[in-house]
């Protein structure tokens, strides 16, 4: 630092952003910390211990937020801020030799340390003693002295104990990541069965037990509805509950790029022939020389995201739906760029929600978006998770409600057959919800019966299926008569039936992982 010095840096006054201010006020009362700044100064701590990758992207994670009150640098940070300056400024490769350059660096250390901070927290199931031992966890191990590794994040700890799902209200729980399954589950149910709420209380038992999730809430189960206080209550619990981010299109951006860059010449005409015919599976007018000239935009791109791949096709003077299926994406501002794009391993280490309501009717769109985030999954985390002790370690599950608009795409894509199988191996369970049980049997190139495949499927509307259906989807046929707020259960190949969790009367409760029984 060249051009400012030590008095400037305690002279300055530094804004935490409310979002960081109010967490940190409610942790500093949960440690008994002394005072403000010392809840500050534990974030920034959190936070300079994970790698950053340039200033540009702490500018870009702090301008727009709201402030709240500022803190003198002498009082942030205290009789070592010599110390403290020194850490933060190596924390980026650019030389600092600007106040303001400066400034703005702590900020961001400031609010990423306390949202990792609640990451944490949420992770220690809001036990004081856990949390400050898994603070403990984070810090980089010495030799002699010396840093020997610094600990990355990956898409944050696996949870390797069993993790207990119940389903029905009389019934022992699912042991979601028992080794031998796939984790699969398909739910069906017609509008006002319950099946949303009991997804809803899904998540949370998961949750409760250390598991994070990537919700895709097709439909807004989860927006903010003024006129219907008992689904906004629902929805605040939730979200608190869970300590889940929302996300709603097209008000918020996602900060992940989807479009993965390649290496090498061959790695990136391999994925960009990849990209080039998903994105023609899930948009239907397409044709080959769009995707064709999808391809090549793609390939020409050496750090592609969705306002590069416009320009591309711009260049090549294309007019038609190729230009009009990723103009839309930009517009709509769905995805970060390139350049200020978190990686998709730092975005999954919280459970997330993402609404598409603000999207309206148009599924093309939403089940394109979807898909380039599975995609994006599977190719950058598709890493195997070794089976310990009967339990495969759980990353996040992924969850996919309105599944329908998706699986008409997927005997072509065959995207949501491949994690089905795979992603469990890797951590990543998919759950798929659907207004209709058929809708799980899918047809064309890549034809899978989700319905058979899952470990686990929870049916509420099974009058709509012929006898023959029941028999293939529900193992038997049903001539019981459900009541209000029952279910069938084919669990394993087990059949049975009777009432369903519901998130507003169950809230999510978790169950306990003694009561799970030979891995069932």
């Amino acid at each position: 630092m060249t051009q400012f010095n030590i008095k400037d840096v305690d002279r300055m006054r530094y804004r935490p952003t409310k979002v960081a201010e109010e967490f940190l006020g409610d942790l500093r009362s949960i440690l008994g910390l002394s005072d403000k700044a010392s809840a500050a100064r534990l974030a920034i701590a959190r936070s300079v211990c994970e790698p950053i990758r340039n200033f540009d992207e702490a500018v870009s994670k702090v301008s727009g937020a709201d402030k709240g009150m500022p803190i003198e640098g002498v009082h942030l940070l205290g009789d070592h801020s010599d110390v403290w300056a020194t850490i933060i400024a190596s924390t980026v490769e650019k030389r600092l030799d600007d106040a303001t350059n400066f400034r703005t660096l702590v900020e961001f250390h400031w609010q990423r340390g306390a949202t990792l901070l609640q990451d944490d927290y949420n992770e220690a199931n809001k036990s004081t003693v856990d949390f400050i031992v898994l603070l403990a966890s984070r810090l980089p191990k010495l030799d002699g002295g010396m840093v020997v590794g610094q600990k990355t994040r990956s898409v944050g700890r696996a949870v390797s104990d069993l993790v207990p799902i119940q389903l029905l209200t009389d019934q022992n729980p699912w042991a979601l990541n028992a080794a031998g399954g796939n984790g699969l589950m398909v739910i069906s149910g017609r509008p006002g069965t319950g099946k949303s709420q009991l997804g809803l209380d899904l998540l949370a038992q998961a949750a409760a037990s250390g598991a994070r999730f990537l919700f895709f809430d097709l439909k807004g189960e989860l927006q903010d509805s003024p006129d219907d206080p008992q689904q906004r209550e629902n929805r605040d619990r939730f979200l608190k509950q869970t300590g889940a981010r929302y996300f709603r299109l097209i008000d918020s951006q996602l900060p992940i790029n989807p479009l993965v860059a390649g290496g090498t010449g061959a790695e990136r005409a391999q994925i960009a022939s990849e990209m080039a015919h998903l994105v023609r599976c899930f948009a239907s007018q397409l044709g080959a020389n769009q995707e064709r000239v999808i391809r090549e935009a793609y390939e020409d791109s050496t750090a592609p995201d969705i306002s590069s791949i416009v320009q591309g096709l711009k260049d090549r003077g294309e007019e038609g739906v190729a230009l009009s299926v990723f103009d839309k994406i930009e517009s709509f501002n769905i995805f970060a760029g390139a350049k200020f794009a978190v990686p998709i391993e730092d975005w999954l280490s919280t459970s997330t929600v993402i609404d598409f309501k603000g999207l309206g009717n148009d599924n093309e769109t939403k089940s394109l978006v979807v898909a380039l985030i599975l995609n994006t999954i599977m190719r950058q985390l598709n890493r195997q998770l070794q089976v310990v002790d009967g339990v495969q370690p759980l990353q996040m599950i992924l969850f996919v409600d309105e599944a329908h608009l998706l699986l008409p795409k997927e005997g072509k894509a065959g995207l949501l057959g491949s994690l089905a199988r795979q992603g469990r191996s890797w951590g990543f369970p998919v759950w798929l919800a659907s207004q209709d049980a058929d809708a799980f049997i899918t047809r064309g190139q890549n034809t899978t019966d989700f319905a058979q495949l899952a470990d686990c499927g929870i049916h509420l509307s099974p009058q709509t299926l012929t006898e023959s259906q029941q028999r293939v989807i529900l193992g038997q046929t049903i001539h019981k008569k459900l009541g209000p707020g029952e279910g069938v259960l084919r669990l394993r190949g087990a059949t049975t039936t009777g009432p369903i969790r519901q998130y507003w009367r169950d809230a999510g409760q978790k169950v306990s992982a003694e009561t799970v029984k030979d891995g069932v």
